[in-house]
C-alpha cells in the first residue's frame, strides 16, 4: 500500500468509510460498494472492554437521524425488532442491506465492540454500553490486502464529560486517530445510542425515537 492511500485512510476513517461509502453509495444507488482494490478488509484489534450495561435498544423502535455531509443531507431511518433470538436493526432505505443481529451484550456475529461488519448501523456501536465517567479505551485498525495486513491507525477513545443534549443526559465521546484526525459522539446515558456525531467534514443528529427538547 502507497503511504500517500494509508494516510488517506487513516485521517478519514470515519467520514470516507461509514458516511461516504455506506450512505452515499448504498442509500442513494441500492448497489455494494466495489473496491479497486482485491477485497480490503478493516480489522480490529481491541484492547480488553468491561460494559456497564446491557443493550438497552428495544424491537419496536425507530430512530430517524439527519446526516449532513457538507453538500448534501438525508435523513435516514433505523427500525429495531426482534429477530431469530436476538434483536435486529436494519436500515428503513435501503432493503439491499441485511439486518444486523445483536445479542444481549450489543455484539453483532463477529463479536466486535468496534464495528457490526457490513451493516450500515451508525447510531448504535456495542462500545458504548461500557461508558462511564472516566472511560478510556483504544483500537487498533489493520486493512488486510492479499495476505498483507499493515496497520492503518489506532483509535484513543475517551469519555471528556458528562452533559446534556437536547434535553438528554450523555456521555461526550472522543474519538482521535493517530493522525491527530477527531470525532466527537454524544451518546444518550439511558438507551446508549447516538444523539449527535461531529466531525471534520460531517455532522449527524438524531432527530425522532427519543424525547428531545
Amino acid at each position: 500500500m502507497k503511504d500517500k492511500d494509508k494516510f488517506e485512510i487513516s485521517s478519514g476513517w470515519i467520514a470516507l468509510a461509514t458516511i461516504v461509502i455506506l450512505l452515499g453509495i448504498m442509500v442513494y444507488s441500492g448497489i455494494t460498494f466495489q473496491p479497486e482494490l482485491e477485497n480490503p478488509q478493516i480489522t480490529y484489534g481491541e484492547a480488553p472492554l468491561e460494559k456497564n450495561t446491557g443493550l438497552q435498544i428495544k424491537p419496536g423502535e425507530e430512530y430517524v437521524y439527519a446526516y449532513d455531509l457538507g453538500n448534501s443531507s438525508v435523513n435516514i431511518t433505523y427500525l429495531v425488532s426482534s429477530g431469530n433470538n436476538c434483536t435486529a436493526v436494519r436500515l428503513l432505505e435501503n432493503t439491499n442491506l441485511s439486518s444486523v443481529c445483536l445479542n444481549e451484550e450489543g455484539n453483532g456475529p463477529s463479536g466486535s465492540n468496534v464495528s457490526l461488519g457490513d451493516s450500515a448501523t451508525l447510531f448504535f456501536k456495542p462500545w458504548m454500553l461500557a461508558l462511564d465517567s472516566n472511560w478510556k479505551w483504544n483500537v487498533s485498525m489493520y486493512m488486510s490486502f492479499q495476505e498483507t495486513r499493515e496497520i492503518v491507525s489506532e483509535l484513543n477513545y475517551r469519555v471528556m464529560r458528562t452533559d446534556r443534549y437536547r434535553g438528554r443526559p450523555c456521555f461526550v465521546v472522543e474519538i482521535e486517530t493517530a493522525e491527530g484526525s477527531k470525532e466527537y459522539n454524544w451518546v444518550d446515558k439511558e438507551k446508549r445510542v447516538l444523539l449527535k456525531t461531529s466531525g471534520e467534514t460531517y455532522d449527524i443528529e438524531l432527530v425522532k425515537g427519543l424525547p428531545l427538547d
